[in-house]
């Protein structure tokens, strides 16, 4: 599945060390490497819990992971960055359990992310409320049109004449939009429904309305 790039630099860490992008990392990690990545997003989970994340700091985070600064930087650009990539394995891990949900058939796994949204309720809402929610969502809407478009392109839909003649980056663009609007609303209105049952609401809209296309 790709991956999300490109998040923008922390201020706080403007003479933070260069850093080689992820992809550029080899891909196995020793045990003690993958126990400190843990410690350091375990960390930044707890303190988004506890105070605002726009007042969170890289000192703030290793101080609680209880690491030093410059192992912090031999892993991570900044908090940012670490905050990425602690989503990035989830959505793998959401990815690789969609034929669990029965979410497989789907053009976006959307029952996957409700169900996460449910269990990690109280993330989300510090997000929101702590000046991190723009960046949240704006991860979350760039992982699920990378989802879409790579479900497209398994139908045959990525070509240029795409779905009825809407290109399959503007179907994508258009899904992600409405599942980033519809699960913030139910984040924010504390669940009123159960998240299967808010999943049937939005995949009985999208699909209806990539009907309409063909």
């Amino acid at each position: 599945m790709p991956v999300l790039t490109g998040i923008p630099h922390d201020p706080e860490d403007g003479d933070s060390p260069m850093h080689q992008p992820n992809d550029a990392q080899p891909q196995k990690v020793d045990r003690r490497v993958q126990r400190t990545r843990q410690q350091l997003h375990r960390a930044l989970m707890e303190l988004i819990l506890e105070k605002r994340y726009d007042k969170i700091t890289v000192q703030d985070i290793i101080d609680r992971a209880d690491v030093g600064r410059s192992t912090f930087y031999a892993h991570f650009l900044d908090k940012n960055d670490l905050f990425e990539q602690g989503l990035q394995l989830l959505g793998q891990d959401m990815h690789d359990h969609a034929a669990d949900a029965h979410d497989e058939d789907h053009v976006v796994h959307s029952l996957s992310f409700f169900r996460h949204g449910q269990e990690n309720r109280d993330m989300y809402r510090a997000m929101f409320d702590g000046g991190g929610g723009d960046f949240l969502l704006e991860l979350g809407r760039r992982h699920i049109v990378a989802d879409i478009e790579e479900h497209l392109a398994q139908q045959g839909s990525s070509d240029r004449g795409g779905i009825g003649g809407t290109p399959p980056n503007v179907v994508a663009q258009f899904m992600a939009g409405a599942m980033m609007s519809v699960l913030t609303w139910w984040l924010r209105e504390d669940r009123p429904v159960p998240p299967e049952e808010i999943n049937e609401m939005y995949q009985k809209l999208a699909m209806s309305g990539l009907q309409s296309l063909r």
